[in-house]
């Protein structure tokens, strides 16, 4: 039995979440400063413990799902629930980053 399955983006959503890379979250100095941005396809939490994950697709086309830091836990959950309720936000370009000590997410 595989230890995986393909979402319906395309990409391996392991059934252990340790086998998730976290999504590299740039600190920011300030407000001015942009964080890091990505074209999100979906949105998602994974496992017991309600680890969120992000499905990305990278620069070079390719589906990759990431762990997301556990403080964007209720960005994910709004997402679900407006999906939930007929809207999907997904797929968007999203900015993330960290300031002050709080990672966000933002759709731009």
């Amino acid at each position: 039995m595989a230890d995986f399955i393909i979402n319906k983006a395309g990409a391996k959503i392991y059934k252990d979440i340790k086998k998730h890379e976290f999504l590299k979250v740039p600190v920011l100095i300030n407000e001015k400063e942009k964080g890091v941005v990505h074209h999100v396809l979906s949105v998602g939490i994974l496992g017991g413990q309600r680890d969120p994950i992000v499905t990305v697709k990278e620069s070079n086309e390719e589906i990759v799902a990431y762990r997301l830091p556990i403080d964007l836990l209720g960005w994910v959950e709004n997402f679900m629930g407006l999906k939930l309720q007929g809207v999907d936000m997904f797929p968007a370009k999203v900015e993330f980053g960290k300031l002050n000590n709080r990672t966000f997410a933002e759709i731009l």
